[in-house]
């Protein structure tokens, strides 16, 4: 572990600071490997995972923190396709764990996990975040506590006969539009960044999924920004003619 942090003076001064205050600095993580087991293991709080190659970071925190780090070791997890396609995840895979430095910001307890979580992003607005808001892993939202079986049971009364469509039979012409509408179901076109040379065209979105490995959540929320697909591909369900 390092102890001389102000080595680190080429560095901006937002850097700078982010070395010399934070709790616990590792240069060299996989190296180190046993002595962040040993700092981090069973206790809270937030991390940084940044690139000496891009100076791009990560914020990211957990109730037991060297349970979370542990997965950027584990090929499994940065194979896994719901995660190749998380800028962090992209980027430890292509410059390698070797090339990032790991900081602890600050150890703290479950109750204001968040809170501490969401003012380290606000304060450094690290790119490799997908979103700017604490509590979000993959997009989608960490549920603090489980329905309550009153809830369930309202949710289970709306299915099966209960169901307020139960027994209706839709006309087939009607189920083919549903189909045929369903951004599911839609061709889907991949171009290049020029919007004009079309690589490949899918029957739906699964399908490109499955065909390229990238995710439809990911795919989805870029076509909606009019964003290019990891910044080489652009993704349309209508085709383009130019």
């Amino acid at each position: 572990m390092i102890t001389d942090k102000t080595n680190y003076s080429s560095k901006t001064n937002k850097i700078i600071e982010l070395f010399i205050y934070s709790k616990d600095l590792f240069v060299h993580p996989i190296i180190e490997r046993s002595d962040i087991k040993l700092i981090t293991s069973k206790k809270a709080g937030v991390y940084l995972w940044y690139n000496k190659v891009t100076n791009h970071y990560y914020v990211g925190s957990s109730n037991n923190l060297y349970k979370r780090l542990s997965r950027y070791y584990q090929e499994s997890y940065l194979k896994y396709p719901n995660n190749c396609d998380l800028p962090i995840v992209r980027a430890v895979v292509k410059y390698g764990l070797d090339n990032f430095i790991l900081v602890i910001l600050d150890y703290t307890t479950e109750f204001n996990i968040h809170e501490l979580e969401q003012y380290y992003i606000d304060s450094l607005l690290p790119i490799y975040n997908i979103r700017q808001i604490a509590g979000f892993r993959s997009g989608k939202r960490i549920l603090k506590k489980s329905l309550s079986e009153e809830h369930k049971l309202k949710l289970s009364l709306k299915r099966g006969i209960y169901h307020h469509s139960y027994g209706i039979k839709r006309p087939l012409e009607v189920i083919d539009l549903i189909r045929k509408n369903h951004p599911k179901t839609k061709k889907l076109y991949q171009y290049l960044e020029d919007k004009v040379t079309l690589v490949a065209q899918y029957n739906s979105i699964r399908e490109m999924q499955k065909k390229t490995g990238m995710t439809k959540e990911y795919v989805s929320r870029c076509i909606k920004a009019n964003l290019l697909v990891h910044n080489q591909y652009f993704f349309s369900f209508i085709k383009l003619n130019f």
